[in-house]
């Protein structure tokens, strides 16, 4: 799965801006313009823009409408792609149905057979989440009811994309590096119909450094890609028809005994769960707030973040190879509990594990060439002790190694000895609270109990853990001496000792804040304008905390 570029072969057609949007609670006809509309931001989150509170809790289906033109050349095949849209939807051009998108956070992609010079696109969005959607929830007296803490944000979140290529073209690429352990060996799949590929190799600067008419190549002295040193190369695959140029780094990824090795050597990762969220555009793409988020990761020194609780945007993922970030990539299987009440007597149905596997594979087709994801996380708190939930969770985990090349994980909020997954995954993943959700405010508690439950999951299970999230609300300018709950002080205390507790365990091989900025989440009686446990607030502005951990995690060296 390519992403949209231009170039002599190429065009693309960038269709954000200001499209029509309505709220559907009538009978919709796609082969009628929109009716009654009102202007609407894309790409954005429209619970961030509209002032009507029935507007922004819409539970239900709202379509969004744009015209556009585009010079037809008739060598050429058109498509779309939507970066992403929450959260399933149907497509529409000059009212013919094209296709579909089944989840919120990966790209649609569609050919438009029926495209026009000019032309009228619509996407009904279906915000609702129940049993067979990623994220899970319920409807309940027709209310959403969701089982994650964050924001169920509606809209066209990424890019719009009419794009042409040749109809004879290169349609996918996979980049193969440090093939059988070697990092000199190159080995490039592509899917093309194309008659005569060859491939180029540009160093960093765009210098031509190779050219093979074979598949297999070899980089003397390859330059490797690191958290240190982000080192890209481009390979550019071109024919008489189509070219095309992917960004790779040259890296290898391990787990090896109770430790990650980033090329052969250990690394500790730092850094944070996040989330797509900022004032107005909640979750909708946008690069300033992309390069300010990577400058702070790179001003604390951190070298890592976990894809909170779905995959983030392409642009992020771009970014992430370039500042040198270590990502595990996330799925957005997130809300997946209370087994029996949300999936019935028999656990998750077939069609909920058919689009599991299904997003896992899509995530693959996207992401794959990306030398920052290191690992893949196929769940956050889902119901694992449940003994429905083994067979489900251990098909899907054997599912992801079956594809991916890396590492993967689930992220556990269950004991070491409750959970029927974690044996399956080859990193521990855990959420802890100690001194928060549980003896809350008591800071004596949180050192012992963090040190008393790594132990109890390294000696279960002898694997390395990540400590995937830990934190306390904090309100900026909140103070306190001694240090109270929702104050600078007890956030700045209660990482300090989480920290310390990790600092005992060789096989502890990371740790991710929870969170990296505060965030919208639904109304409740602890969440005061959202999750406040963000290290910068949610403008990006650091707390007392984050001077620590830029201390912290400067000290502790990146390979």
């Amino acid at each position: 799965m390519i992403y949209p570029k231009s170039n002599e072969y190429r065009s693309v057609l960038n269709l954000n801006g200001i499209w029509h949007f309505k709220t559907l609670n009538e009978s919709y006809d796609p082969c009628i313009p929109l009716q009654n509309y009102t202007p609407m931001a894309v790409p954005a989150s429209m619970n961030e823009l509209v002032t009507d509170a029935n507007v922004q809790k819409h539970v239900g289906k709202v379509v969004y409408e744009t015209d556009f033109s585009i010079p037809l050349n008739g060598d050429m095949e058109y498509r779309l792609r939507i970066g992403a849209t929450s959260h399933k939807c149907d497509v529409y051009l000059n009212g013919v149905f094209i296709g579909e998108g089944t989840n919120g956070f990966l790209p649609i992609d569609l050919a438009l057979k029926n495209i026009q010079k000019t032309n009228r696109l619509s996407v009904v969005i279906d915000n609702r989440l129940d049993a067979e959607t990623f994220p899970a929830g319920r409807i309940k007296n027709g209310k959403q009811i969701i089982n994650f803490d964050f924001y169920n944000f509606t809209g066209i979140h990424r890019d719009v994309l009419v794009y042409s290529v040749p109809k004879k073209n290169i349609k996918d690429i996979t980049i193969h590096t440090a093939v059988d352990g070697d990092y000199r060996k190159i080995k490039i799949d592509v899917d093309t119909s194309c008659d005569d590929v060859r491939f180029e190799i540009l160093d960093k600067q765009k210098n031509l450094i190779l050219e093979s008419e074979s598949s297999e190549i070899i980089i003397d002295d390859p330059h490797l890609w690191s958290t240190r040193d982000p080192y890209l190369y481009t390979l550019v695959v071109k024919s008489e028809c189509d070219r095309y140029e992917e960004r790779f780094g040259i890296r290898k990824i391990e787990v090896k005994g109770d430790k990650l090795l980033l090329n052969d050597e250990p690394i500790y990762l730092k850094g944070f769960g996040m989330h797509e969220d900022f004032f107005l555009l909640g979750k909708g793409n946008c690069c300033a707030v992309n390069i300010r988020n990577f400058e702070l990761l790179k001003w604390i020194n951190a070298n890592s973040f976990r894809t909170s609780h779905y995959p983030y945007s392409e642009e992020i993922m771009d970014l992430a190879d370039e500042y040198g970030m270590l990502v595990i990539d996330e799925v957005p299987a997130v809300g997946m509990i209370h087994w029996e009440q949300n999936f019935g007597e028999k656990g998750a149905n077939e069609k909920t594990l058919k689009l599991h596997k299904e997003l896992i594979s899509q995530l693959y087709d996207r992401d794959k060439n990306h030398p920052s994801v290191i690992m893949i996380s196929v769940a956050n708190e889902a119901e694992t002790k449940e003994a429905e939930s083994e067979a489900y969770f251990k098909d899907v985990i054997e599912y992801t190694k079956s594809v991916w090349d890396r590492p993967v994980t689930i992220v556990e909020l269950y004991k070491s000895d409750e959970t029927l997954a974690s044996k399956y995954a080859d990193v521990i993943s855990i959420n802890r609270y100690f001194g928060w959700y549980f003896d809350h405010g008591d800071l004596s508690v949180v050192y012992e109990q963090m040190k008393e439950e790594l132990q109890k999951w390294h000696d279960k299970y002898q694997k390395p853990i990540i400590v995937t999230e830990f934190g306390a609300d904090t309100i900026e300018g909140l103070h306190a001496i001694p240090a109270e709950s929702f104050s600078e002080e007890f956030q700045l205390e209660y990482i300090k000792e989480n920290c310390n507790a990790f600092d005992e365990f060789d096989f502890c091989i990371g740790e991710h804040v929870w969170n990296f900025a505060d965030f919208k989440t639904k109304q409740g009686i602890t969440r005061v304008r959202g999750n406040r446990k963000g290290v910068f607030t949610k403008d990006r502005q650091p707390k007392l905390s984050a001077h620590f951990l830029r201390q912290r995690w400067g000290n502790i060296l990146d390979k």
